[in-house]
């Protein structure tokens, strides 16, 4: 958007856009012709548009399903306050307007808070999944142990894990377990993908130091109803169902998402075979025989807007379901064939929306309790061809007592945020997120007390954190200037038995609870209406999560001495665009933290989250989209990132890499579009590369790495066994539609040269796969 020159004088147009019965119309688009100037109307159908000062104005504004008005005001208008505009239906438009304004995702780019937005709408119809589209991304990598439904993580600027907090429409998405996360829900279900690098929104207000994901749900005043269904190699099948009614009033909605995801997983690995009579090694390559994965997600929900008294009530129920059958446990050392997981939930929600002229009200709560449980009673093992081997002696193949857990999480989650519009230019936010979690179970097989022999799952665990924040936005210099400055404060408190790293009861019932402080600061400068510079500094502090401390109940251990994680961070960034050109976006970034909480492989089975004392780095990523011509776009990016320990008293690990984590990546895209193919159909193409350059899954002394530029190149000075290994992946596809929007056809080869690709804990992940993916959308 143009700014006004410094100095010029400009005029504020206020308004809002309703409907024949007068109720508003959120999401109109308002053009001031002759202008670059334009936006998207508020929940409330309000607008405001700063603007050069001038006699008159041609106001132009459009919505789906209503006649486009175009109406022309005079300055003496405008000073008399908002100005009302009524659109009439028009049954007869067609579906896609031109929007000459923002929309939400183009407006949450320009943000003084640097945000990565995935634009899932644009890509609903490819057989692609979360984890691939962010992985696309400039900084980005989701790093996954093994196939569909496993466990995954996301690492940002040299950040991982839980100290990037993932969140729903602006809540903390831990009240729902494993049931919805990047890895399982489907891209048809959300609008977009806010990935927040740094410095945190006030709104979102969350303890966490590397940044965020907001999966931003379809935002919809219409009934439609869309489904989709996909069909992959290893027998995967994911399928989902969205539909939405509202009454003619607008007044009353009702609907439903669903998704269901199942995978046998039983793609082919590189891995070690042990004879069962002569205890010879010998390497192998076989299929995963015992790596199903099925979820099931349902969420019913309903409620009232634009009432007097809200703008939005909306009550909701989740139900989901997760069965999982283990093969592996933290690397591909020993195969099972019989463990199984499970978890499931019922979860209720509350949301309530009111705007108070100035003041606006936005209040979550949710209750639930998530069961999980493990299965490990196999009185004996499994070689890597499936074969059983029994072994009297074991209780479980696991692990020599076998385990039988049922563990029942209970969650208490409160979001409360307040704004509000002090002046035209300051807004002022305040934002209270509480947690309060507990834990139960029993496991008849599992670990006891000293000297009682209590189950140790039977004396309850307690977690309580709490998050404030409280933020002002002030814009200044006509809107070339805006400032965002945030104060944070963070308090935890737990107890529970406390166990060692090999998962021994010590017999003590610890406790502890802190008390922390932060600041952040973020500012976006614009140099021309297209072009400007970002900065950021943020003091953070990061709570200790309690499945990092009390483990999950799986192959996660507990670690009640973790202690939290502080950080310094500083990003700068430069941002230009041409439309339908261009874009480019540079980001540097700066990290100092002490007591980094990293998740590490403990053993051949279990991993915990330890502190790693003193980490500092620097890194750099690029991002560059180019239009070729009318139908064909290019996007490359890369990432570099330096983060390595420091003051650690030890000469093999002092100026080492971080273990575990990649230091460069990149992304090569091509997309075309060929329009009025056949009955007015059209056909998207597309083509993808990612490569990943090798990095070490333990610390490596700094001499021994390779020697090139940066370590770009060259070859690691020692045994290949520590090594990730280089990795370029390809994939490419099609989405076809034969006619309008309403159906689409989508086919994606993955990984189609059939690379070896290594994730997370150098756990192998699946070749070459093919999915076809069918899309219906009836509005």
């Amino acid at each position: 958007m143009r700014l006004p020159a410094a100095g010029q004088e400009t005029t504020v147009i206020s308004g809002i856009v309703q409907d024949g019965q007068g109720n508003p119309l959120p999401g109109a688009s308002v053009t001031v012709m002759n202008t670059v100037n334009g936006t998207l109307t508020d929940s409330l159908g309000a607008f405001r548009i700063t603007v050069p000062a001038m006699e008159s104005y041609k106001i132009d504004i459009q919505h789906i399903g209503f006649k486009k008005l175009t109406r022309t005001i005079a300055q003496k208008d405008i000073r008399k306050g908002s100005i009302t505009f009524t659109l009439l239906d028009d049954q007869t438009q067609l579906s896609e307007v031109q929007v000459m304004g923002q929309s939400e995702t183009q407006q949450a780019k320009l943000q003084p808070i640097k945000a990565e937005v995935i634009n899932t709408k644009a890509v609903q119809q490819q057989p692609s999944s979360l984890v691939e589209l962010m992985n696309r991304s400039a900084g980005i990598r989701i790093r996954q142990t093994g196939g569909l439904g496993s466990n995954s993580g996301l690492m940002m600027n040299g950040f991982q894990d839980r100290a990037i907090k993932n969140f729903r429409d602006g809540i903390p998405l831990d009240y729902l377990g494993a049931g919805y996360n990047i890895s399982l829900v489907p891209v048809n279900m959300l609008e977009r993908v806010e990935v927040y690098k740094g410095v945190l929104p006030t709104a979102l207000g969350a303890d966490a130091l590397g940044g965020a994901v907001n999966m931003v749900t379809k935002k919809s005043l219409y009934r439609y109803a869309e489904a989709s269904y996909e069909i992959a190699s290893f027998n995967t099948h994911r399928a989902s169902l969205n539909a939405l009614y509202s009454d003619t009033t607008r007044h009353f909605f009702v609907g439903a998402d669903a998704f269901l995801n199942r995978s046998d997983n039983n793609y082919k690995v590189d891995v070690t075979v042990t004879d069962q009579e002569t205890a010879a090694r010998t390497p192998a390559t076989v299929r995963l025989f015992h790596n199903q994965f099925t979820n099931y997600y349902t969420e019913g929900y309903a409620g009232l807007t634009n009432l007097s008294w809200v703008d939005e009530l909306r009550v909701g129920v989740t139900w989901f379901h997760i069965n999982r059958q283990n093969q592996y446990g933290a690397s591909m050392s020993q195969p099972f064939g019989a463990s199984v997981s499970r978890q499931h939930s019922v979860i209720p929600t509350l949301r309530y929306r009111k705007k108070f002229g100035r003041l606006g009200i936005d209040q979550f709560l949710t209750a639930s309790n998530i069961h999980t449980a493990q299965v490990d009673t196999a009185r004996g093992t499994y070689d890597w061809y499936g074969r059983f081997i029994p072994s009297p002696s074991r209780l479980g193949e696991i692990s020599m007592q076998g385990s039988l857990s049922d563990i029942k999480f209970s969650y208490f989650t409160s979001r409360t945020h307040l704004s509000y519009q002090a002046a035209e230019n300051h807004l002022v936010e305040f934002n209270v997120v509480s947690t309060n979690i507990g834990r139960t179970g029993t496991d008849p097989m599992g670990l006891t007390l000293p000297g009682t022999g209590q189950d140790i799952l039977s004396l309850p665990a307690k977690y309580y954190k709490i998050i404030g924040a409280a933020g002002v936005q002030s814009v200044f210099l006509n809107g070339k200037l805006t400032n965002n400055l945030i104060a944070k404060f963070f308090h935890y408190n737990t107890s529970t038995i406390n166990v060692d790293m090999y998962g021994t009861a010590l017999g003590e019932h610890r406790s502890t609870s802190e008390n922390s402080f932060g600041i952040a600061e973020a500012v976006k400068f614009a140099l021309t209406g297209n072009t400007f510079l970002r900065f950021s500094a943020e003091a953070a502090t990061r709570l200790p999560e309690q499945d990092e401390m009390f483990g999950d109940g799986n192959f996660h251990r507990s670690n009640f001495l973790l202690t939290p994680e502080k950080s310094t961070n500083i990003n700068l960034g430069f941002r230009t665009e041409k439309r339908n050109a261009y874009s480019l976006e540079v980001n540097t970034f700066y990290r100092i933290t002490k007591d980094l909480i990293l998740k590490v492989p403990i053993d051949f089975l279990f991993t915990q989250n330890q502190n790693v004392e003193n980490v500092k780095g620097l890194g750099l990523e690029a991002d560059l989209t180019v239009s070729l011509n009318r139908w064909l776009r290019a996007n490359g990016n890369f990432t570099y990132q330096d983060f390595r320990l420091f003051n650690t008293q030890n000469r093999q690990t002092e100026k080492a890499r971080l273990r575990n984590t990649p230091y460069f990546f990149a992304n090569l895209g091509l997309n075309s579009t060929l329009n009025h193919i056949g009955n007015n159909g059209k056909i998207h193409l597309y083509y993808f590369f990612t490569f990943v350059r090798e990095y070490y899954l333990n610390y490596v002394p700094k001499n021994l790495e390779p020697d090139g530029f940066l370590g770009l190149w060259g070859k690691a000075k020692f045994d290949a066994p520590n090594i990730i290994p280089n990795q370029g992946l390809h994939s490419a596809g099609f989405t076809y539609h034969p006619g309008g929007e309403h159906f689409s056809i989508g086919f994606q080869a993955k990984n189609f040269l059939n690379a070896r690709i290594y994730d997370n804990f150098r756990i192998q992940n699946a070749g070459r796969s093919l999915h076809l993916k069918l899309n219906y959308t009836l509005k």
